[in-house]
């Protein structure tokens, strides 16, 4: 019931004083006080009845307005049988909070009011319950049949007067109302995965858009879909559904309220949902999506089952004709072209199917048949791919932007990714997984909190060194350029910053010097010191890759 429904009725006369653009304000119940600070007793949505008895002075107006607009009133109607008429105190505080104020005639009792509003109230609660109950039979039925979210959501969101999308925590689709930006997509998922308490209500790009999880197995943020829904008007409840009449048309409005004409009421934004108060529509919502995902946590059982059995073939070093049987099980194609990806997530203190579902998450965001097994390696968790060679830097970047995606997610943890090169069929794969592996150690030693690294990328000299273990490359660093670097911190010098720059510019004097503003004899004499320090000579290659790794080692 709204606020303006509620104050329309011809025989209760009530005027409205300020906030007369501020009547669509959804309505829980009527309650009736003469305490200066009301606010323990109110839960948000209350039309609130006084006759002022709490009032000794102006300044009473501004606390009692003030208590009910911290708790989220629909209304406050004032009496006038104290005062003859509502103080303008009053007025003016109500104008302030933005809380909608009207009056009360003397010849209308507080009882009218509540015998009028609360029946009609009872009523939609009523309708409203046995609507969602029905519903909610509907959904299980239909999905017993077959149907599945894709087919429900639409028409239910639909029918709830709301726009919705289910999401993955890399942003990947599951169902929606409609389409979805990819960098919307994006923002809704970091969002999700960020934000420290849900359900939350979100400015995003300036739509209200509220987020609720819908957890799976294993119960962890990671796991879980997201569920975004749409609130076009901020401050009421997402469903903007009339009841419908007889016909089954949608009800007239009732008659706005009289309104006496108020000087300072000038258009303005409402204020923001509660971002804690998950609406009727979007709960409803909840369970539709709920009811899908355990149906996806069944299937998915079943294909781990699958996916462990090639695992363990792998993990026994089982012959081709084996490997390709559990290919076909899995349905992947034999005889295609594919890649192997080692993931494994750290630092978080969950059951070890947690990594197995970010994995399959991480891998079914390249949208490519897929196997994802635990069951493989002792330490990751290994997904298989069914790729199309023309595919393979697409797949890459987007194993990449998943794994990226989840970084609000991981806290202190850490995900590390390890991608192969192409596997022509079953009998290379061993030899993608040795290259897979061999990726992954290379992304745990390097740093962050997430780390992708292929087997294209060790062609670096740095990726290859990031996997030397830290003391090692501490050592090499500090014997090849400690002196130098102790002979800058005693004389203030930059003799790295030149050793730097003359290897940059692959030992050519005159672009350094000229990089540098120097004088070549400068260059020539700086250069010679670092020479006499390091006991290298920089005419020679040999020596002069030492230098160039020691300056760019990770360390």
């Amino acid at each position: 019931m709204r606020l303006r429904e509620a104050l329309g009725s011809p025989q209760l006369r009530l005027t409205v004083l300020t906030g007369a653009d501020d009547l669509d304000r959804p309505v829980s119940r009527v309650y009736v006080t003469d305490l200066p600070d009301p606010r323990r007793y109110l839960t948000g949505g209350e039309i609130v009845l006084t006759g002022l008895m709490w009032r000794r002075r102006a300044a009473d107006s501004e606390r009692f307005v003030t208590a009910c607009a911290a708790a989220g009133v629909a209304a406050i109607g004032a009496g006038d049988a104290a005062y003859g008429s509502v103080p303008v105190d009053l007025v003016a505080a109500c104008r302030r909070h933005r809380v909608p104020l009207f009056e009360v005639p003397v010849e209308v009792s507080f009882r009218d009011i509540i015998d009028e509003v609360t029946p009609t109230l009872w009523a939609r609660r009523a309708t409203g319950l046995a609507n969602v109950v029905g519903r909610y039979r509907g959904l299980v039925a239909a999905m017993a049949g077959g149907a599945r979210l894709a087919d429900l959501l639409r028409p239910v969101a639909g029918d709830l007067g709301v726009r919705c999308w289910v999401l993955t925590p890399t942003g990947r689709i599951v169902a929606g109302t409609g389409p979805l930006a990819p960098e919307t997509r994006a923002k809704l998922a970091g969002r999700f995965l960020g934000t420290g308490r849900l359900p939350a209500g979100i400015d995003l790009d300036g739509q209200w858009i509220w987020l609720v999880a819908v957890p799976g197995r294993p119960e962890h943020r990671l796991a879980s879909w997201l569920l975004a829904c749409t609130s076009e008007v901020p401050g009421s409840d997402v469903d903007r559904r009339r009841s419908p009449g007889p016909t089954g048309s949608p009800k007239t409005p009732p008659p706005p309220a009289t309104t006496r004409p108020d000087p300072a009421t000038r258009p303005r934004s409402v204020a923001r949902p509660d971002p804690v108060a998950l609406p009727d529509a979007a709960a409803e919502l909840v369970s539709l999506v709920t009811l899908e995902r355990a149906h996806a946590d069944e299937t998915g059982r079943v294909e781990r089952r699958l996916a462990d059995q090639f695992g363990l073939a792998l993990a026994s070093a089982a012959g081709p004709a084996e490997l390709r049987a559990g290919l076909l099980s899995g349905g992947l194609a034999a005889q295609s072209t594919l890649l192997v990806v080692a993931v494994r997530l750290t630092g978080l203190g969950t059951p070890p199917e947690l990594a197995v579902a970010v994995a399959e998450e991480i891998v079914r965001s390249a949208a490519a048949p897929a196997m994802v097994t635990g069951a493989a390696l002792p330490d990751a968790v290994l997904g298989v791919l069914s790729v199309a060679p023309t595919r393979l830097a697409e797949i890459g970047d987007a194993i990449r932007a998943a794994v990226n995606g989840l970084a609000p997610g991981l806290g202190t943890g850490r995900l590390v990714v390890g991608i192969s090169g192409p596997a022509s069929d079953a009998g290379a794969l061993p030899g993608a997984v040795e290259q897979a592996r061999h990726a992954l150690a290379t992304a745990l030693a390097a740093s962050g909190a997430t780390v992708v690294v292929s087997s294209g990328d060790l062609a670096s000299h740095l990726l290859l060194l990031s996997g030397v273990p830290p003391e090692a490359r501490r050592a090499f660093r500090e014997r090849v350029l400690g002196p130098v670097l102790a002979y800058d911190e005693a004389h203030d010098s930059n003799l790295v910053a030149t050793l730097d720059e003359f290897l940059s510019c692959a030992g050519s004097w005159s672009r350094t010097a000229a990089r540098l503003h120097l004088h070549v004899n400068t260059l020539r004499y700086r250069i010679g010191r670092i020479e006499q320090l390091t006991g290298r000579n920089l005419a020679r290659f040999p020596d002069r890759v030492d230098l160039y790794l020691a300056l760019r080692l990770p360390h």
